[in-house]
């Protein structure tokens, strides 16, 4: 390693302990919950999570839990541990962020800038520091990568036992990542799907000997995804009379699809696009009244409506979301073309993702300071967006399936994966947080391109 990296790594570091000794959380929204199902685990455990109800995906509040179980050892609040929490974690995430970068045989000094923003940036920064899931996804779906790779060279080598080690821990990432985020519960066999497809069309197709590693690996990766998957969705469907991961999927769809589907004039869509940059660039060129109706509190006001209507007709759990995902696909049919559009510009929303007004944390007074500062934030907003948005359109329409590497390759299929099952939904700036480690390396890409 390079001593300039390495002096990336400790400065990191040392800026992350300090945020993480300064800083404060508000709890407040989401993270409300979060506290709650943590000591839910720490004071009764586990089996009481389950039997209180369908919850949020588990692996979160098990981590916040655990600072609280600290908490009672060590006399430290657990919000400072979940911060120190946040550094191991962001500094994981760095680590392999070079890994990844080394192996796209990055220049060093393209390496050190996009190591550098990692650290510095705001938005990564708030994930760190705030209590939210998506810093717990970070790590999880670099891993995704990396052993989606190494598990594409054990098969393309021939190497029967590493691809089998590989395609399981493909499939124990992708299961970490759906009990992080649900999404991914969708994500996880498409990406399958094209990951192998394209495995077995440039390795295997032409006659290849290695079609028994080949299944090997992908009945590994399938297998490890599948089994607890399946049993935690058994367990919900035992205690809460739902086969499914959370309580949020089909009513959270349905209140985003109702919205896209009411009356569309060129005004509104109008609102719509200047929304997708943020709710202040819509508040500012239309005002708050005519904006809200494209914010989260319309989409979960329709889809909370149309959930206690049909909870009240004394339905099943299991009926209800049947019901819901049936009444989704029946509006959006009603005219697939607005929804379509209004889906695309929904996903727009997954590229600006910078932010220095993400929230949920108060930072030193000298930093807040300067994130206060509108044009900065403006401008670092605006100028992040189109260097993904050039870095990410570049990787899906350039030859990604180098002959080096796929890394390229998989990293364009996740990203179009997790922005297009996402924009089904209402889309918050944080959503897009732990894809912005790939969206990084993509800059990286596409800078070591301009020679």
């Amino acid at each position: 390693m390079p001593p300039i990296i390495a002096g990336v790594f400790i400065l990191s570091l040392i800026y992350w302990l300090y945020l993480s000794l300064t800083t404060r959380m508000e709890i407040v929204y989401d993270s409300v919950e979060y506290e709650a199902l943590g000591r839910i685990i720490q004071n009764k455990g586990l089996l009481t999570y389950f039997t209180v109800g369908l919850n949020r995906e588990p692996l979160y509040p098990l981590l916040v839990a655990s600072s609280m179980s600290l908490e009672h050892v060590t006399g430290l609040a657990f919000e400072r541990i979940m911060a120190f929490y946040g550094v191991i974690l962001m500094f994981v995430t760095q680590v392999l962020t070079y890994k990844v970068l080394r192996l796209l045989n990055i220049r060093t000094g393209i390496c050190l800038s996009i190591l550098a923003y990692l650290a510095m940036s705001p938005a990564l920064n708030n994930a760190a520091f705030s209590l939210y899931s998506e810093i717990a996804a970070l790590p999880v779906i670099l891993g995704i990568i990396l052993s989606s790779a190494f598990a594409w060279e054990s098969v393309k080598e021939d190497k029967l036992l590493k691809a089998f080690n590989y395609g399981a821990l493909l499939g124990i990432l992708l299961t970490a990542a759906t009990l992080i985020k649900a999404v991914f519960e969708c994500i996880a066999p498409v990406n399958l799907i094209i990951l192998f497809a394209a495995l077995y069309f440039t390795e295997i197709k032409k006659g290849s000997k290695k079609i028994i590693t080949f299944l090997l690996c992908f009945a590994a990766a399938a297998g490890f995804f599948y089994a607890p998957i399946t049993a935690y969705k058994c367990i919900n469907l035992h205690y809460n009379g739902k086969f499914a991961i959370t309580n949020r999927g089909s009513w959270a769809l349905y209140g985003s699809t109702a919205r896209r589907m009411e009356p569309l004039t060129p005004k509104k869509f109008a609102e719509a696009l200047a929304f997708a940059p943020g709710e202040g660039v819509c508040n500012g060129l239309f005002g708050q009244q005519e904006c809200d109706f494209w914010s989260f509190h319309r989409s979960d006001g329709l889809g909370f409506a149309k959930a206690m209507e049909l909870d009240n007709q004394h339905l099943s759990a299991e009926k209800i979301n049947a019901t819901l995902l049936r009444l989704s696909a029946q509006e959006a049919l009603h005219n697939p073309l607005q929804y379509g559009v209004l889906t695309i510009v929904e996903g727009l929303k997954m590229f600006f993702w910078e932010s220095t007004q993400v929230g949920f944390v108060n930072y030193p007074h000298w930093l807040q300071k300067i994130y206060d500062i509108k044009i900065f934030n403006n401008a670092l907003r605006f100028f992040t967006f189109i260097a993904t948005f050039i870095a990410v359109i570049t990787l899906w329409f350039q030859n990604q399936t180098s002959q080096r590497s796929p890394i390229s390759f998989l990293m364009g299929v996740l990203i179009f994966l997790y922005i297009l099952f996402f924009s089904f939904f209402f889309i918050l700036t944080r959503y897009a947080l732990p894809i912005v480690p790939l969206y990084l390396i993509c800059i990286g890409i596409w800078l070591n391109q301009k020679r």
